[in-house]
């Protein structure tokens, strides 16, 4: 099972998201190995504290952008990670910063979790409006759409999701808790969606 990750959290987030995504992918790593289970990580940067975070993992490696791509990182992450993506044959993309490329193709199965929306990028006016635009459209390309909480559920709703897309996985109260059941619970899902 090859699984891509639109890792930034994974890479270049010290909060608690960001740890969250690390353990996922590291007890994911760790767990279904004897399933053939890869994780490929696409990030337009990794911060200094996580280069070698994976490295232990021989079923984890990191793909960042190459050539003139390093001078535009975030539009690479947009338009230009499903190139990589058909290269690598990756057959399901896991959106962890609640995003998907624009465009992504109908061959590639697609997970987005969801912490809550109006949560993050609150930095600017045109920053909130830029990531209001990508969630609608993550959302609506996404064939599952994970809720971390009830709660997050309910916003999901709200905001017009469909709710055949949502999916609850997390631990009431401690929604970045990546328990066993939880990566149990993401496997499972990931399993759905390739059969």
């Amino acid at each position: 099972m090859l699984i891509g990750y639109e890792a930034n959290n994974a890479l270049r987030n010290s909060t608690p998201m960001g740890d969250f995504c690390r353990d996922l992918i590291e007890k994911m790593a760790n767990r279904y190995i004897r399933d053939g289970y890869r994780a490929l990580l696409f990030t337009k940067g990794i911060k200094k504290d996580y280069r070698g975070y994976f490295s232990g993992n021989s079923n984890v490696s990191s793909y960042l952008p190459v050539g003139m791509s390093k001078l535009m990182p975030e539009l690479w992450m947009r338009y230009r990670l499903n190139a990589w993506l058909k290269e690598e044959k990756v057959k399901l993309l896991h959106g962890l910063n609640e995003e998907l490329p624009y465009n992504i193709g109908r061959e590639v199965k697609t997970v987005v979790t969801c912490y809550g929306i109006g949560e993050h990028h609150r930095a600017s006016l045109m920053d909130s409006i830029m990531w209001k635009g990508r969630l609608r459209y993550a959302f609506t390309a996404a064939d599952a759409v994970v809720a971390v909480s009830e709660d997050v559920k309910r916003q999901l709703l709200e905001h017009n999701v469909s709710e055949s897309k949502i999916v609850v996985i997390g631990v009431p109260g401690r929604p970045y808790e990546a328990s066993d059941e939880v990566v149990e619970q993401y496997y499972s899902l990931y399993r759905h969606l390739l059969s």
